[in-house]
């Protein structure tokens, strides 16, 4: 130690807090040096040090906050202690020799209590901020779960709001940030999206995507079916595939429905509308140009590489969208869409014991009947009858899935 320093042995906790904030004068930065060397200051060090880790609190909004240089100011103290550990030495008060190694311990405790609120607010800068706008993987994400014979209502934090049907997810960030506002679905879903034509609000599905500005539309996409329903009430929307690079397939107009078939393996996709009906396209630019000119009970069909886009236009959309208002509306659905919405709709499972039966159509409207009620009434508008049986009670306590045999009344 210098012969013109006379050190001040009791530590003073002003002068130790000058030093980190880096403001301390040259005589108080050889007094901490001091301290720092002294092997009987360790204990009220370690003290005085976790007090001043008890009194940081960083401004994580403050502008002018220099994280580097407040990093590599710590990891300059280190690496220069080291330096100085392997040829320098100081004498105790005792005599003896005590190497540099006691301040290198003491300058890493330094570092291990300034680091964590450094970290904590770099984690802040790069995580919250940052990537929350560059980065959609690290957004905190809401879910809404429906279950099996309910329906829910949700807003989201844009404005936007819709209804869920049974058996239905949703998947949504607290806080949409950049350039779209994505959500995921899966099951069927009404939504009312709010208007923002600096963010297209995009839903993510198992097949085709809807990418949209302000709009009304019903959107059927159930795991494990082959096929995905689009229905437009009012504005606008673009059908789109991939998720990095969004491929526009069709836009659509108020009135409109489309029934999305896709199929991996390639095998002939069977179509629902007649073939007087139907109009065959693989042109997307003339798809675009018969889209916009469709006169209601027309249908086209677009064909795509993983499967066959069926676009109708009904004008009238209610038999996609009552659900949200309790109603079951068929319109000549095929048996196996209508005992796949029954199921969802009142929680049961139906085994089909006669392949025949998927040849039915069926035209009715269901609104307040229960279970027994609406196959009743099945019953007495086709040759076929059900057999129900009792719950299953499990080891938990719980029940199985109610099913319903369907076979030929014979």
């Amino acid at each position: 130690m210098n012969s013109e320093f006379q050190p001040n042995k009791e530590i003073r906790y002003s002068i130790l807090k000058k030093y980190f904030e880096d403001k301390a004068s040259d005589e108080e930065k050889k007094l901490v040096n001091y301290w720092l060397n002294t092997p009987e200051n360790s204990f009220i060090l370690e003290n005085s040090l976790g007090q001043l880790w008890k009194d940081i609190d960083i401004d994580i909004n403050a502008p002018d906050i220099d994280l580097n240089a407040l990093l590599d100011k710590t990891h300059h103290e280190i690496n220069l202690a080291r330096k100085k550990e392997k040829n320098s030495f100081v004498s105790s008060k005792s005599g003896s020799s005590v190497t540099f190694s006691l301040a290198v311990r003491n300058i890493a405790r330094i570092a291990a209590i300034l680091l964590l609120p450094l970290m904590g607010y770099v984690g802040w800068e790069i995580y919250y901020q940052k990537m929350w706008i560059k980065n959609q993987a690290d957004i905190v994400y809401n879910e809404i779960i429906c279950p099996l014979g309910a329906r829910s209502h949700f807003e989201l934090p844009d404005g936007t709001k819709g209804s869920l049907n049974n058996g239905s997810w949703l998947k949504y960030p607290v806080k949409f940030s950049g350039e779209f506002r994505e959500v995921e679905l899966v099951g069927e879903a009404f939504f009312n999206v709010y208007q923002c034509k600096d963010k297209p609000f995009i839903i993510h599905t198992n097949g085709l995507g809807v990418k949209v500005l302000g709009t009304r539309l019903n959107i059927y996409s159930y795991p494990g079916e082959n096929y995905q329903e689009f229905t437009l009430e009012s504005g606008s929307i673009e059908l789109i595939q991939g998720e990095k690079e969004q491929i526009s397939v069709a836009k659509m107009k108020p009135g409109q429905h489309v029934v999305y078939r896709f199929n991996q393996d390639n095998t002939e996709i069977q179509l629902e509308a007649t073939e007087k009906d139907l109009l065959n396209i693989d042109n997307k630019h003339e798809l675009d140009g018969i889209i916009n000119r469709m006169k209601p009970g027309q249908s086209v069909v677009y064909k795509l590489n993983n499967g066959n886009m069926e676009i109708k236009f009904d004008k009238k959309t209610e038999q996609y969208t009552a659900w949200k208002e309790g109603k079951l509306i068929l319109r000549d659905d095929p048996m196996p869409n209508l005992l796949k919405r029954i199921e969802r709709w009142y929680n049961v499972k139906f085994n089909i014991l006669d392949e025949s039966i998927n040849e039915f159509t069926y035209w009715a409207t269901f609104e307040e009947e229960n279970l027994d009620q609406v196959l009743h009434l099945l019953s007495l508008t086709g040759p076929i009858k059900f057999k129900k049986y009792q719950r299953e009670k499990m080891t938990d306590g719980t029940y199985k899935i109610q099913e319903i045999d369907v076979m030929l009344n014979n």
